[in-house]
């Protein structure tokens, strides 16, 4: 506890100073202030918990000292000393919310008692201070365990100025499977945006059982709604620095209050995603907006998917597979049907290899089936289909050696063509509806390189190239080869071949 105390009686200081190190040996007693002027300069700078005031101190007296502090709004624990016993500096002093008020000459039990009933008031406080904020009352509000109440809405416009009567908008990022690897990242990024704005008030809560994090946003100006700014600035942000796939959901409300309600709302509405894709700001009013078409079921898709299977024809069903993915993704239909119609395309092909399930295969793939129907992104569908595969036929990833897959020998051509444009794994793997990790795993297994290593190695031999057959400066080889920097260009070469580019190009001519 940090202890203040303005007396003028030098005598009483030693006393005063002597006392508290005995009552409390970790007390933090600050240097003695003499007067009404050095103790609020004293008070200004150390802030304390306790200050032991004097009623008439030199240059001052002690009360208005305390009146100036409560009009200022501090809020610390005052005792106060006199020599007056007169009941008018009594009730002064408690009416300035003094804590007690002690006669002089002052005796060690009763300062004891007094201290002591101060810092125990200020370690309940604290406790308090902790239960009673921002994120506690939203996560109650948000559990459903806060009820309308004046007393309540009260106390939170005096403390954080506002009510749960007031209205919010809320951000919601879905992180999915890579919550756990990705929620102190995202985090910060969101508080980055907390911090770098005063347009509104905002706090971020971390909704683990839901993979997400909520931004809640109040106190803002009237009538303002931030949702263009998170649509035009904050979502790109979070995708171009999250990278894995997020999904981004918004709500306002009318009242805090409402915020269970409308978090079900939101829960149902980042299926949406499977329609309006990577970098959406999902929202009901857009949604409402949209002009969805009947879903017509590729029945002939289905039958050529089952022949397929008959004659063993893997390559012609994952092609089956992809038209059907193209056919979902290119029309606008709602996102229950489209995962009905997977389900359905699923159950078909299966009922096709029935004759190799295992015993317990029909619930390892209605687990699967389910998984889809309560599936919110590509990436999750894609994920499901590949262990779904693998119940139902554990051959049908088996690749011959001398062979590389379709799938990766897709993924190099692409690599070919844009690795000097900065493409990345993911959006290789969103191209060719795999996950990230499934690419970069088969990517390794088939060719005994990685992605990234493949993509430096076709941007060291451009360099190269044009450090030989150019007299290009290295800024504008560092662009051509798709780096952003000049000097990391540089040093990912000396790593690679040795020596530095002014080096390389010195030895070939």
């Amino acid at each position: 506890m940090k202890i203040v105390i303005v007396e003028a009686d030098p005598l009483i200081q030693e006393e005063l100073t002597e006392a508290l190190h005995k009552i409390g040996p970790d007390y933090e007693v600050a240097p003695i202030a003499k007067n009404a002027r050095e103790g609020y300069d004293m008070i200004c700078r150390w802030l304390p918990d306790l200050v032991i005031l004097d009623t008439q101190t030199q240059r001052g007296d002690g009360l208005t000292l305390l009146r100036k502090l409560r009009r200022e709004r501090n809020t610390c624990k005052v005792l106060v000393l006199s020599e007056c016993p007169r009941f008018e500096y009594i009730k002064q002093a408690m009416e300035l919310d003094a804590g007690n008020y002690l006669l002089k000459p002052v005796k060690i039990p009763e300062l004891k008692r007094a201290v002591q009933k101060a810092e125990k008031a200020i370690e309940t406080e604290q406790g308090l201070e902790k239960v009673f904020s921002v994120p506690n009352i939203l996560l109650s509000c948000l559990n459903g365990q806060l009820i309308p109440d004046k007393i309540l809405d009260r106390m939170t416009m005096e403390k954080f100025g506002f009510s749960l009567e007031n209205p919010a908008e809320i951000f919601v990022l879905w992180l999915g499977n890579k919550y756990e690897e990705k929620n102190k990242e995202a985090r910060k990024l969101l508080m980055d945006v907390k911090s770098h704005t005063v347009k509104f008030e905002s706090c971020v809560l971390e909704a683990d059982a839901w993979d997400a994090l909520l931004m809640i946003l109040y106190h803002g100006s009237e009538g303002m709604s931030q949702y263009s700014y998170f649509k035009n600035s904050v979502v790109p942000m979070l995708c171009d620095n999250l990278k894995e796939p997020v999904i981004c959901v918004w709500s306002s409300l009318e009242r805090i209050l409402d915020l269970p309600v409308a978090i079900r709302e939101m829960q149902e509405e980042r299926e949406w995603n499977l329609l309006l894709g990577k970098g959406a700001l999902i929202r009901k009013e857009d949604i409402e907006k949209l002009e969805i078409v009947p879903f017509k079921y590729p029945t002939e898709l289905e039958y050529e998917a089952c022949k397929a299977v008959k004659q063993g024809n893997r390559e012609l069903l994952i092609n089956c597979y992809k038209s059907l993915f193209s056919h979902c993704r290119e029309n606008r239909y709602l996102p229950g049907e489209i995962k009905a119609a997977i389900i359905r395309f699923n159950w078909s092909v299966a009922n096709c290899y029935r004759s190799i399930w295992e015993i317990n295969a029909e619930l390892q793939i209605q687990k699967q089936l389910q998984a889809i129907s309560e599936a919110v992104s590509w990436s999750q569908i894609t994920d499901t289909m590949e262990i779904f595969f693998e119940i139902i036929d554990p051959n049908f990833k088996e690749e011959e050696n001398i062979h590389v897959s379709k799938l990766v020998q897709r993924a190099q051509h692409m690599i070919q063509q844009y690795y000097d444009q900065g493409i990345t794994l993911e959006e290789v793997a969103d191209k060719l509806f795999v996950s990230g990790e499934y690419l970069s795993t088969q990517f390794k297994k088939q060719t005994g390189t990685t992605f990234s290593e493949t993509i430096r190695e076709l941007r060291i031999e451009k360099v190269k190239s044009l450090l030989r057959d150019t007299h290009l400066k290295l800024g504008q080889i560092s662009e051509l080869a798709g780096y952003s920097d000049p000097k990391y260009m540089s040093r990912v070469f000396k790593e690679t071949v040795g020596m530095l580019p002014s080096e390389f190009r010195k030895l070939k001519y």
